[in-house]
């Protein structure tokens, strides 16, 4: 018999199987359907990451808290974290004031006798239980602000000077002040000596380092300033207040995480993002259909990706780097290249976005919660078909997780590795099914 005769029993044989499997009537009978009522079937297949995983690791180092918008306090939160905020003010050595007649006039010689640090706090982001004491010091050895760790006061790459102290403390106190159950706002007094100290703009020394006293609370500031009392040289009766922005915030914090990890992890400030490659010719992917018929499989390339997820399960975040808020992951394009690390590949397009947002109490406990699910659908259609139309997503292999926006959390979502992946898979019954 003719090669052509053969696949056409083959195929007769076939649609001969699927719809006595469906019991469904010919199309020809009488009544019968202009199409077999199961002639396009949709099932959910899970797939287990050996499936179609070929790596997923994650990397830090995406952001700087130097750059950060926010500071963070911290002593031994969640059993682990310390972070202390440091900061540096240039104090004016003029001030304008208006004379008796009312014109504004230069003052060279005020004399700044009292201040306050005033932080305004984040109470949604803040972990406090009962009052907590602040307590601010002086800095007094020669630090960069740009560079600063918890063990180094300057670390550059020409120069790595450590501090006396980790943490930049053992200088003078300067004051103290409380974090009460729901403030927001910590007031710490600063004296003139101390004003005075930081007049002094050709000293790289200056500056100012705050601390928790308290174990086990962590404190978020979103703005931080130093209100300045001056009182003026030309009109004795006049006390002027200026609002001192500093010239750059940095809070450093122990421990320092590795700055790569096999568990999935997403955000925090430095930032972690989570690379995930999908195997290779994910189009002959066979995936079994036991709703259409006894041992059926299916090729993916044969099939139409209608929907694709990421199934993360939520992990324990590393002690002390729990969220502060619920958050939302992304999914991105990456744009690899066997000449840049992968670690610092470019990223792409933003192709998925987790339908719902995931609390921090999800990341407090083993299996916290139910899988977040990622949409992915756009790169996995493209994989299982190999080829792309006008405007489509160009077929890559690798995909970046990331929070919705980034560096602007300071803890670590964390989800269990190696995640599933769930499709929904539309097939037609005149299909190769093998």
């Amino acid at each position: 018999m003719p090669h052509r005769h053969r696949r056409a029993w083959s195929a007769l044989g076939l649609g001969a199987l699927l719809f006595a499997a469906c019991g469904q009537e010919s199309p020809t009978d009488v009544g019968g359907s202009l199409l077999p009522g199961q002639a396009i079937r949709t099932i959910e297949v899970i797939l287990e990451p050996a499936a179609f995983l070929a790596r997923d690791t994650s990397f830090s180092g995406y952001s700087d808290p130097a750059l950060a918008t926010f500071l963070v306090l911290a002593n031994a939160y969640q059993g682990s974290l310390d972070a202390h905020a440091l900061t540096r003010f240039d104090i004016p050595t003029t001030i304008t004031l208006p004379d008796s007649t009312g014109t504004q006039r230069a003052d060279t010689l005020p004399v700044f006798f009292a201040g306050r640090l005033v932080f305004q706090l984040d109470t949604l982001r803040s972990a406090v239980d009962g009052p907590i004491r602040a307590r601010a010091f002086r800095i007094e050895e020669p630090w960069d602000p740009a560079s600063t760790t918890w063990t180094q006061r300057i670390d550059t790459a020409g120069v790595r000077l450590p501090w006396a102290n980790a943490g930049a403390t053992g200088g003078r106190e300067i004051g103290a002040g409380m974090v009460e159950e729901g403030a927001d706002t910590l007031v710490i007094p600063v004296d003139s000596a101390t004003l005075a100290a930081w007049a002094d703009t050709s000293s790289s020394a200056r500056g100012a380092v705050v601390l928790l006293e308290s174990a086990g609370g962590r404190v978020r500031a979103s703005d931080f300033v130093l209100r300045a009392d001056a009182r003026s040289s030309i009109r004795a009766d006049t006390v002027v207040t200026l609002t001192l922005r500093p010239l750059r915030n940095r809070f450093i914090f122990n421990p320092r995480l590795p700055a790569a990890s096999r568990a999935a992890l997403v955000g925090g400030n430095p930032a972690w993002r989570t690379y995930i490659e999908f195997r290779e010719s994910l189009d002959t992917l066979s995936v079994a259909c036991p709703a259409i018929a006894p041992g059926c499989r299916v090729r993916l390339r044969d099939a139409s990706v209608t929907f694709a997820s990421l199934l993360l399960v939520p992990a324990v975040a590393p002690a002390g780097f729990l969220p502060e808020d619920s958050l939302q992951i992304t999914a991105r394009t990456l744009i690899s290249s066997p000449n840049v690390p992968l670690a610092r590949s470019l990223l792409g397009d933003v192709f998925g976005l987790s339908r719902r947002f995931v609390r921090p109490s999800a990341f407090t406990a083993p299996a916290g919660g139910p899988p977040l699910e990622l949409p992915v659908t756009e790169i996995v259609r493209a994989l299982a078909r190999d080829t792309t139309g006008a405007g489509e997503l160009l077929p890559t292999r690798w995909m970046a997780l990331m929070p919705f926006v980034e560096s602007i959390d300071f803890g670590i979502a964390a989800f269990e590795a190696r995640p599933r992946l769930r499709l929904i898979l539309t097939i037609g019954s005149e299909l190769q099914l093998r």
